[in-house]
């Protein structure tokens, strides 16, 4: 039998290869070490460049699952899936004949923030000097990755995945699901903490105890990311096409996704939730089988509060008493109902007022943390006012078209007759309202780790509608 030769390329390769592996055992370390990397990386060099898709979802499940590195970068530690990004821009170029330009509702203002966040920056170097600038434009390239990874799935070779069915959301589902999973583990052993991790505490009346952020760099990306998931679990139970997540499997999942949102001890994520979840039945209303849905939801909630009652006594008491002294404290007109919030939005208003150039035209992105402009650093806890004072009333003007258009976008595709377009529109509409919603207590822009996935989701569901009838 006569064997074929290997091809050249393959030839090349696997000499490449053998020479890079017989290095390692004759060269200094460092060198050793260099080529050791190089063997690591060369493979996903070569499967990105025969899978337009390998990246995209290596860089969502680092996200979702990866926790920083112990390196301190600033105040923050270095992630492992900023160097997947590289691969993206790798993949981009190799794949470059399969870009297609096409008017899309959503990536447009998502760019247009994008600009207007860059173009804030020169504001901060001027009101707060080079080093808050350093970190402001540092921001801004982390919140660029996210219309990358949207201009990838509508545009570019991504535009495959809309052709997965449920298949995304299925992967997605399981990453999001490993996260919580740590995130309760991380939280019962109170595990330490690599850099960049926010100290946030739980003070029950035995101990104290800090806040469930897992992978994440706080307790609140921990609970953004628990309340997406358990949308999309909600609406596995609401409706299940064929081909569809079980309902059994999407209230398993909910077990542990709840049970790290409760950990996480983040309000806003809960309310973020629960909108998201009163919007998903006015728009089902009509078509939900309420026996088959309330009763793997209810199971997955007693099973969820036994087992937080079971592992962590005290704290489900805790999580009562402090939901009921929000509500009551609210009404009283208590700043403390919103933990300080309304004290430091004031403090931004009043400035607006006094300064309406600065208003106008901002005073640099993610620089009001990190300098004096208001007086003294402050955390504005507000993504709509912070990004009205950092990046001008046009960034705030983009933000605010940014969300019309998804809505608009992901409505029409809740209304698609196609399950799986539903489906995805369903999970993006509901999310994206209470998303909204939850923005107007937290910065959620500096959730660069998540905006990707979310906006992934969206991509796959404004594609998909693109190409299916209504």
């Amino acid at each position: 039998m006569k064997i074929a030769p290997y091809p050249p390329a393959e030839r090349v390769t696997t000499l490449a290869i053998a020479a890079a592996a017989a290095a390692i055992f004759v060269l200094p370390p460092w060198p050793r070490l260099c080529v050791a990397v190089a063997l690591i990386v060369l493979p996903f060099v070569v499967w990105t460049a025969f899978s337009p898709g390998a990246w995209l979802g290596l860089f969502l499940g680092a996200v979702l699952i990866l926790p920083p590195v112990p390196v301190s970068i600033g105040n923050s530690g270095a992630h492992p899936a900023l160097v997947l990004v590289t691969f993206g821009v790798y993949a981009g170029l190799v794949f470059a004949h399969r870009w297609k330009f096409a008017r899309s509702p959503v990536i447009a203002p998502l760019v247009l923030l994008t600009v207007m966040l860059a173009a804030s920056v020169p504001m901060a170097l001027f009101y707060s000097g080079s080093d808050v600038a350093i970190g402001s434009a540092v921001r801004v390239a982390l919140f660029a990755i996210t219309p990358f990874v949207l201009a990838y799935v509508l545009w570019g070779p991504g535009r495959a995945l809309a052709n997965c069915g449920f298949g995304p959301a299925y992967l997605l589902f399981a990453g999001g699901v490993l996260s919580a999973a740590f995130a309760c583990v991380d939280f019962f052993y109170q595990l330490p903490a690599p850099a960049g991790y926010s100290p946030q505490f739980i003070w029950l009346s035995d101990r104290v105890l800090r806040r469930a952020q897992g992978p994440f760099y706080d307790a609140g990306a921990l609970g953004n990311m628990c309340a997406f998931f358990l949308v999309m679990a909600a609406v596995a139970m609401f409706r299940t096409p064929a081909g569809g997540m079980k309902r059994w499997l999407a209230a398993a999942g909910a077990i542990p996704l709840s049970i790290a949102l409760l950990f996480s001890y983040s309000r806003a994520s809960v309310l973020c939730f629960l909108v998201a979840v009163m919007i998903l039945l006015w728009l089902q209303r009509r078509e939900v089988k309420w026996i088959r849905t309330a009763l793997p939801l209810l199971g997955a909630v007693v099973v969820a509060a036994i087992l937080v009652s079971s592992l962590v006594p005290g704290l489900a008491e805790r999580w009562l008493q402090r939901a009921w002294q929000t509500f009551e404290l609210a009404f009283s007109g208590n700043n403390a109902a919103l933990s300080g919030r309304v004290a430091s939005w004031q403090t931004i208003l009043t400035f607006a007022t006094e300064h309406p150039f600065r208003g106008l035209a901002g005073v640099g992105y993610k620089s009001l943390p990190y300098s004096d402009v208001l007086g003294q650093p402050l955390i504005a806890d507000n993504t709509y006012l912070s990004t009205w004072i950092e990046t001008g009333i046009g960034g705030l003007a983009a933000l605010l078209a940014l969300h019309v258009a998804i809505l608009r976008a992901t409505y029409r595709a809740a209304r698609s007759a196609n399950p799986s377009v539903a489906f995805y529109g369903l999970w993006t509409f509901s999310f994206w309202v209470g998303e909204a919603v939850q923005m107007a207590a937290a910065d959620l822009l500096t959730y660069w780790r998540l905006l990707p996935v979310f906006f992934f989701v969206i991509g796959v569901a404004v594609l998909k509608v693109g190409r299916t009838p209504a």
